[in-house]
């Protein structure tokens, strides 16, 4: 194969299909503003895909490319975030603005992420209702523990698999869901079935047995690497699209958004090889809607691969400047953003302390090492358990625990005011902070460690911040043996 992905010796094209996709929106619906451009959100995010639709469907004559031409939309996972934005969704009588900004978008099929499930499988619930008629795949989780999401899957909202017609050809898509989603999620009384590699190709071969000879994986693994590796043990998978990394694939002329040229995981797109040493494309983007992810792939008439990346591959920006700008599509700019923008800045003007000095709040160092960031959210939770013990019934706590990856905030909070819309970009998540009584020294050990073991290395989210208490880690010595996926 070229380089560009084509077989000059392969069958003639019979069929282009270019896939538009994205994952990780996390709520991101606002956009960024840097040195005066404004960066994602989902009104221009909407117009990049009706523009990239358009452009997609147009005729081309390129060597490798068919006439016979068709677009999908696909989403890998993890809608929406707690924060600021997501909160505006939770007002009495407010609508699920990403809901509504992900069912204005038109996808075609969406996987299902770990962030779907932050708030319990009711609210994911309450997601798929909003987003209405599109299909959520994955063929790893069982519903049947939960009501509301046992119902949505009798409607045939919840899938394993589905089949997307486009131009009278047949696509297949099957989703996978991350296996560790009940240790960094909630997501209540859904199973979450591990057997990834031997569930997608029961339900590839089900696929291939109804002759439908395209077939996509969209999964939300947690990063591409292990996408690739499951490529690896799968068959007759043609195109994978992976979610939850955050990896950036561009080539060298790709536009990108500034500081994501130091972070180039590789090409757009990755080539794995399948069980049968065939080559299968895989693609993911970065997410926060500052990008639209299109590939471009051609068929024979027997469903075989021909080429990819031959046309208008690659990640394409989604900004107010330059080559790829384009205007805020005015449905999404007045029914999702401005109202989203007005709660928010509501929040912004609400001043509930000042610090003199930044804290380091950065996802490097909050995940890895001791932050003044994370001691003070750990002191702040540790006073007020002892300030309120009383009015529970329970001994005044002695200690605090905040692990790293319950701190959002992802860039340093600089000294001065600090705002309602700043406690909820550093701590989103609405968990409750409770009071164990009588935790033996031991365990306290346990979760410590269970915090150490990727050290010296920035952590998975389990790093440990405290409150009333320090402690030595010693990065030479292994606390104990344990799964690095599963912590087991």
């Amino acid at each position: 194969l070229e380089e560009s992905g084509y077989d000059p010796n392969a069958p003639p094209p019979d069929f282009t299909l270019t896939i538009l996709h994205n994952n990780d929106g996390e709520s991101s619906l606002l956009p960024l503003e840097v040195d005066g451009v404004e960066y994602g959100g989902v009104a221009r995010f909407q117009s990049k895909v009706d523009q990239l639709r358009k452009l997609s469907g147009q005729k081309s004559f390129d060597v490798g490319e068919s006439r016979r031409r068709g677009v999908v939309l696909l989403n890998s996972g993890d809608n929406y975030l707690a924060g600021t934005t997501f909160q505006a969704s939770q007002q009495e009588g407010a609508p699920f603005y990403d809901g509504l900004a992900v069912r204005r978008l038109g996808y075609d099929v969406l996987a299902i992420g770990n962030h779907e499930f932050d708030f319990g499988p009711d609210t994911f619930a309450r997601f798929v209702r909003t987003v209405r008629r599109v299909p959520f795949v994955s063929a790893n989780l069982d519903y049947s523990g939960e009501p509301a999401l046992a119902r949505l899957e009798r409607r045939g909202r919840l899938v394993s698999s589905t089949v997307v017609r486009e131009r009278g050809e047949r696509i297949g898509i099957v989703g996978l869901s991350t296996p560790s989603l009940p240790t960094i999620s909630s997501p209540g009384g859904v199973e979450v079935l591990t057997d990834l590699a031997g569930i997608a190709q029961a339900e590839i071969d089900a696929l291939t047995a109804r002759h439908v000879d395209k077939i996509i994986l969209i999964s939300h693994l947690q990063g591409l690497d292990s996408e690739i590796a499951l490529a690896a043990e799968l068959t007759d998978v043609d195109i994978i699209i992976g979610g939850g990394g955050d990896e950036i694939l561009a080539d060298e002329d790709d536009e990108l958004f500034p500081g994501d040229e130091d972070d180039v995981f590789g090409t757009y797109p990755q080539i794995a090889f399948d069980a049968t040493n065939y080559p299968v494309p895989i693609v993911t983007t970065p997410g926060n809607y500052r990008y639209v992810g299109a590939l471009q792939v051609t068929f024979d008439r027997h469903g075989g691969l021909t080429g990819w990346d031959i046309h208008e591959s690659g990640i394409k920006l989604v900004t107010s400047d330059g080559p790829n700008a384009v205007k805020p599509d005015r449905w999404q700019a007045r029914r999702v953003e401005a109202p989203v923008a007005e709660f928010v800045e509501d929040l912004v003007n609400q001043i509930v302390g000042t610090s003199e000095v930044d804290l380091d709040c950065e996802r490097t160092e909050v995940r890895g090492v001791e932050s003044n960031c994370g001691n003070l959210i750990a002191d702040a939770h540790l006073a007020t358990g002892q300030a309120l013990a009383a009015d529970f019934g329970v001994n005044a706590p002695q200690l605090a625990i905040m692990n790293g990856g319950g701190i959002r905030g992802e860039i340093d909070q600089l000294a001065g005011p600090i705002s309602v819309a700043d406690t909820f970009r550093l701590q989103p998540f609405g968990n409750f902070v409770a009071v164990a009584e009588d935790v033996p020294a031991e365990t306290v050990r346990q979760i410590i460690e269970e915090g150490a073991i990727r050290l010296p290395a920035s952590g998975d989210g389990g790093f440990v911040h405290l409150g009333g208490a320090s402690v030595v880690i010693d990065t030479n010595c292994r606390a104990r043996v344990a799964d690095q996926d599963t912590g087991v």
